[in-house]
């Protein structure tokens, strides 16, 4: 009996390594740094050879698309306009379950998406979210489970954007909020460390099982981020060009300690049995 309670146990839990995940990156104030952590993730994911779909639907800035587009599999997105966001999440369940195709070539299925939303989005995503069941449907019935990224600064509204994207996620959802070390050390997140309802919510996800972290992004000194900005460079590019040393040298260091702070949430971000440091 015991023998068969642990084999049940163990398909549980491949079941839920396994399960196809969606990545969502928000931050609806624009500036908080959203685009630099979905660029870094990107890079990670190159590097370690980790099949993805990247979708950009921040196209007043399409940084993804600019730094990565010729590198990787990265769609635009216009989550403003009537019915794309439905088309999207349509899309993504047929390249998670793939038909065969048309002379019987079997299809690899898709795993692994990322998207990364624009600034003022966040009602968009809300209505999306109730009105369709999004969260629920996707997990219940598609095996996406979704994990939404939270690029936070030290000002009340980031922790005001969590408190409200909690109130419409719940525990469906994995938490990784981001402290952006551009706009201070990891002491001075005074706002968030303090709160009463950010602490509320981690007791409740707590209690709940549900996965909630954070984490620090490390900051890239203006002048290696302008360097990478102006020649739309990718992190990779920025490590292995020769014109400027200490470009090489400050990306190569940002980009290590990336993947060092990412690798306790690997597996919300879809880089299950991946090593990064």
């Amino acid at each position: 009996m015991n023998n068969g309670s642990e084999d049940k146990a163990n398909e549980e839990s491949i079941e839920q390594i396994t399960k196809n995940r969606l990545v969502i990156v928000t931050g609806d104030k624009g500036g908080v740094g959203k685009s630099t952590f979905a660029r870094g993730l990107v890079q990670t994911y190159l590097d370690k050879g980790q099949r993805f779909i990247g979708f950009d639907a921040d196209s007043s800035n399409s940084q993804l698309l600019r730094f990565y587009g010729r590198h990787c599999h990265i769609e635009p997105l216009d989550i403003f306009k009537t019915g794309n966001i439905d088309q999207f999440f349509d899309e993504m369940k047929t390249k998670a379950n793939p038909k065969l195709g048309g002379d019987g070539e079997i299809i690899q299925p898709e795993s692994l998406f990322l998207l990364e939303l624009p600034p003022q989005s966040r009602r968009i995503l809300r209505k999306f979210v109730e009105e369709m069941t999004f969260l629920e449907t996707a997990e219940k019935h598609y095996n996406i489970r979704v994990t939404m990224v939270v690029v936070i600064s030290r000002v009340i509204d980031s922790i005001n954007q969590l408190i409200d994207l909690h109130s419409f996620c719940g525990n469906q959802v994995d938490y990784i909020v981001v402290k952006n070390l551009f706009f201070g050390e990891p002491d001075e997140f005074t706002r968030y460390k303090n709160s009463p309802e950010v602490e509320k919510i981690k007791e409740q996800l707590k209690s709940q099982k549900s996965p909630f972290a954070d984490i620090k992004m490390p900051e890239l000194i203006e002048r290696s981020y302008d360097y990478l900005d102006e020649n739309s460079m990718t992190f990779r590019q920025g490590m292995e060009q020769t014109d400027l040393p200490s470009v090489k040298g400050r990306v190569t260091s940002w980009l290590r300690t990336f993947k060092e702070e990412i690798e306790q949430v690997k597996e919300s971000l879809g880089l299950n049995n991946v090593e990064l440091s």
